[in-house]
């Protein structure tokens, strides 16, 4: 397992320093998702405590898109996707690493500041979830998360791709809806 765990956490460090296609999932899907799930796990949760750690996830979490929208490169391939979308590339670099390890730890602290008592194995175990939902789709909609993690995901998440958006606005060309082919007969 340990030796597995290994193999997933360098594939994930190797991703970030590596251009990668640009998508919609990772810009639209996961920031709208997570609102989603924010939205419906905070249902269950009424305290002040609640609303003040809330308030303080979010600034946080935005402060991390930025951090890690910061030194983000993206490539032009100058090719077209098969809807007629820009195909981009975008390598993440230092400050996207360092805000996932941030993101990561603030989310442990959280839960250390609702009593959990976490040892290294418990962390060691996290941080594989963890990584396997940034590398996984499946593993990312199957993942139960506590709504701490999901109020975090969704400021990180969504201020990364705004910035990301405004800075190259070629972006928002590559996730782009499909086009709607229109189905025009001559008579």
């Amino acid at each position: 397992m340990t030796i597995f765990v290994i193999l997933l956490i360098y594939k994930f460090i190797k991703g970030t320093f590596e251009y990668e296609k640009v998508t919609r999932f990772e810009l639209i899907i996961i920031p709208v998702y997570s609102a989603i799930m924010m939205v419906l796990s905070l249902e269950n949760v009424r305290s002040l405590t609640a609303a003040g750690i809330t308030i303080i996830l979010l600034i946080l979490g935005a402060s991390i898109g930025f951090l890690q929208a910061s030194k983000t490169q993206i490539k032009d391939t100058n090719k077209l996707d098969s809807h007629q979308r820009p195909i981009l590339k975008i390598k993440r670099n230092w400050p996207y690493l360092v805000g996932w390890l941030v993101s990561f730890a603030i989310g442990i602290s959280v839960e250390v500041f609702y009593g959990a008592h976490i040892n290294a194995t418990e962390i060691s175990h996290e941080l594989f979830e963890e990584v396997l939902k940034d590398l996984s789709t499946i593993a990312f909609f199957r993942s139960h998360n506590a709504w701490f993690i999901w109020v975090l995901n969704v400021a990180t998440s969504f201020t990364y791709g705004a910035c990301l958006m405004v800075r190259y606005p070629k972006i928002r060309e590559a996730v782009r809806r499909k086009n709607k082919v229109t189905n025009t007969r001559s008579y």
